[in-house]
């Protein structure tokens, strides 16, 4: 179930767009969770642009950056100890140094960029995993709260 404060921030920005980026290994089962979602929409909100980064998300820096989105959400895979499925909102500055991806550069770095690079609001959006072994399917939570994200981007 995704917090009230989760939901809206895929509700409209007074001016401009929210930029989801989706990070994670399509291999990896839970890790795969942000190019699920990326995957399952097919027509997103007029206020939302999606990027599917998958494991290397420094290949879609200049792609965001001529976006100029006032807010930029990064969905991936993370490790906070939570509940399998469960989802939470990390500010910039706590950002983790490294999530359960295997992309090069951590998630702080790429938040950085972005936020200099465009003015914009950088947010993390973890989801805890509950597999990560070899795999292309998400378990049964996780891919329930992608669902509801999901849900949320078609509008």
């Amino acid at each position: 179930m995704l917090t009230a404060e989760i939901k809206d921030l895929f509700r409209p920005l007074e001016k401009g767009i929210t930029l989801v980026i989706t990070v994670g290994n399509t291999f990896r089962s839970d890790d795969g969770v942000g190019p699920y979602v990326a995957r399952n929409i097919a027509e997103s909100k007029g206020h939302i642009s999606v990027l599917d980064a998958r494991d290397k998300p420094e290949n879609v820096l200049d792609k965001a950056v001529d976006l100029r989105p006032l807010r930029t959400i990064l969905i991936d895979a993370a490790d906070f100890g939570g509940r399998p499925g469960e989802v939470r909102l990390i500010p910039g500055d706590s950002f983790p140094d490294t999530t359960l991806s295997t992309h090069i550069f951590p998630l702080r770095i790429i938040a950085k960029i972005l936020s200099e690079d465009t003015g914009a609001e950088v947010l993390f959006l973890g989801i805890q995993p509950g597999n990560m072994s070899y795999g292309e399917d998400l378990s049964p939570r996780v891919k329930e709260s992608a669902e509801e994200i999901i849900a949320l981007l078609k509008g």
